[in-house]
């Protein structure tokens, strides 16, 4: 897809693209970063915490990303669409001095309101104070969390994707620095989970804290900040409906079942999550810089082709985690856990649906319409929220999981129809249905067969992957244009390992 810019200092559609794919390839490496330490962390984490420490440390910390949304209303959230609103420097500098400092005080408050109730929150979810102590230190670790996820967001729309990746680094080291002394070594259970997500969030705070104070001059606009705060309610309101979605279910499990069967149920949803993780290298440029985008004069055309993408993404990273998901546990989890690799499927359905309804509702914001997500995110979640009612007390984890899968399939439909009404869309009909064509050639390799060794197991992953991606080949998914693209992007970086010379032949010959 070429286009031309209509206005001088627009990049064209080629060009686009390339920021799209540089921007998502570095966030990327900070999402999928986090997510291999948590993988590379299992065997300390399976082997020194039980499965109750496992999932009493995951539901406190539910816990806490509950309030900070509740509480919290994800300000944030709002620095993109008022950021982009001027031209000017000052302007916005003052946006996002307002923002982070504005976010950083919410979590002081936060963190105040909420520690007188650490008791009565540890007996509404775990029906006695047991969690209290722990609560506490969850709270302490809020204005921390508050004032690194503003900073977080400033450099996203100032669209620094480097500085992003390094901020991120510096919070997974200290993760696993202090994930192998405070809980391999000290053997403090819980506790050193929880302490050492705190040592992480005030390490990079302050990191990040140091790179924005030498970058720009703190301000507080107070109008400026109840504006923002306005717009991040319904965005607020609408995280909690997702929050309920994703992790309710950790809510009602405890009252049917074991706390060990909940730890088994969490690893699940963290290797089916994956999927998530990945696509959030792509939604974090997206949701940041979508208000430019949707401006542009070929916005329809951009849309389009960016939907093929993620439906293309999401399909082959989904079915590389369910793949690999047997034999990833086989290798890396104590055996008391290789239960979960049967749920996986289950919950990579689930978020493939929801990062479809997540790519088309960054629309609503676009449009400045906080509203219609909310809106459409408390519709599944009231869904979901029955499914677990209903489901939970008789199917357990499997009715958790399968009511997460119809919460995000309503939400998906909901989503598309809605913001088709809002702004009319087009996409590339045919390249999805040779998308799904290749899906359902490569699943059965792996499904059907019932390997038993781990070889075997692994062999039949990369077959089913190697099957998908020959059946795009065969039904002549990529276009002349994306060939070409691909080609020139492979001899220029054999060219600058000297490989192929400048005439695109081989060196040497």
């Amino acid at each position: 897809m070429t286009t031309t810019p209509a206005q001088a200092g627009i990049p064209s559609g080629r060009t686009l693209f390339k920021n799209i794919l540089q921007g998502s390839g570095l966030y990327s490496i900070a999402i999928v970063g986090q997510r291999l330490a948590s993988v590379a962390l299992l065997p300390i984490t399976t082997r020194f915490l039980t499965p109750a420490d496992y999932g009493m440390a995951d539901l406190l910390e539910q816990v806490g990303v509950i309030l900070a949304i509740v509480l919290g209303l994800q300000f944030s959230s709002s620095l993109g669409y008022f950021y982009f609103r001027s031209e000017a420097r000052e302007a916005r500098r003052a946006v996002a001095s307002t923002g982070i400092i504005g976010a950083g005080c919410l979590g002081v408050l936060v963190a105040l309101l909420c520690w007188p109730f650490a008791p009565l929150i540890s007996r509404l979810v775990f029906g006695s104070a047991i969690g209290a102590p722990y609560l506490r230190l969850v709270f302490a670790t809020m204005p921390a969390s508050f004032f690194l996820e503003a900073l977080l967001s400033w450099v996203r729309v100032e669209d620094r994707p480097g500085m992003y990746v390094i901020g991120t680094m510096v919070r997974i080291g200290v993760t696993i620095v202090g994930t192998v002394l405070l809980v391999g070594i000290y053997r403090l259970h819980v506790w050193g989970v929880l302490a050492t997500s705190l040592a992480a969030m005030l390490v990079t705070g302050a990191f990040m804290g140091v790179y924005w104070l030498r970058s720009s001059r703190p301000a507080f606009d107070a109008r400026l900040f109840v504006a923002m705060a306005r717009f991040a309610a319904p965005v607020g309101l609408s995280g909690v409906a997702v929050f309920l979605i994703h992790f309710g279910d950790r809510f009602f499990l405890p009252h049917y079942r074991p706390l060990a069967e909940l730890g088994i149920y969490v690893l699940a949803y963290k290797l089916g999550m994956l999927l998530a993780v990945i696509y959030a290298a792509f939604q974090i440029y997206w949701s940041a810089q979508v208000y430019q985008i949707m401006q542009r004069h070929d916005a329809d055309e951009v849309f389009a082709r960016l939907f093929t993408y993620v439906i293309l993404g999401l399909s082959f990273f989904g079915l590389g985690i369910v793949v690999c998901a047997q034999p990833t546990l086989k290798i890396l989890a104590a055996p008391a856990y290789q239960g979960a690799a049967a749920l996986v499927p289950v919950i990579v359905a689930a978020y493939y649906t929801r990062a479809v309804g997540d790519f088309v509702r960054c629309l609503f914001l676009a449009a400045g319409r906080p509203g219609y997500d909310a809106a459409c995110n408390w519709l599944g979640a009231l869904f979901c929220l029955t499914g677990y009612i209903l489901l939970i007390p008789k199917y357990g984890i499997w009715g958790a999981a399968f009511a997460t899968v119809a919460a995000f399939t309503v939400i998906g439909v909901v989503s598309v129809v809605w913001t088709y009404r809002l702004r009319p869309y087009r996409i590339e009909s045919g390249r999805m249905a040779k998308i799904g064509l290749s899906l359902a050639a490569a699943l059965p390799v792996y499904l059907l067969p019932r390997a038993a060794s781990l070889p075997a197991q692994i062999g039949l992953a990369a077959l089913s992957v190697s099957v998908f991606l020959v059946a795009l080949w065969v039904l002549r998914f990529p276009t002349r244009g994306e060939l070409v693209a691909g080609r020139t992007a492979i001899q220029s970086a054999f060219r600058r390992l000297g490989m192929v010379s400048s005439a695109g032949v081989p060196a040497g010959d």
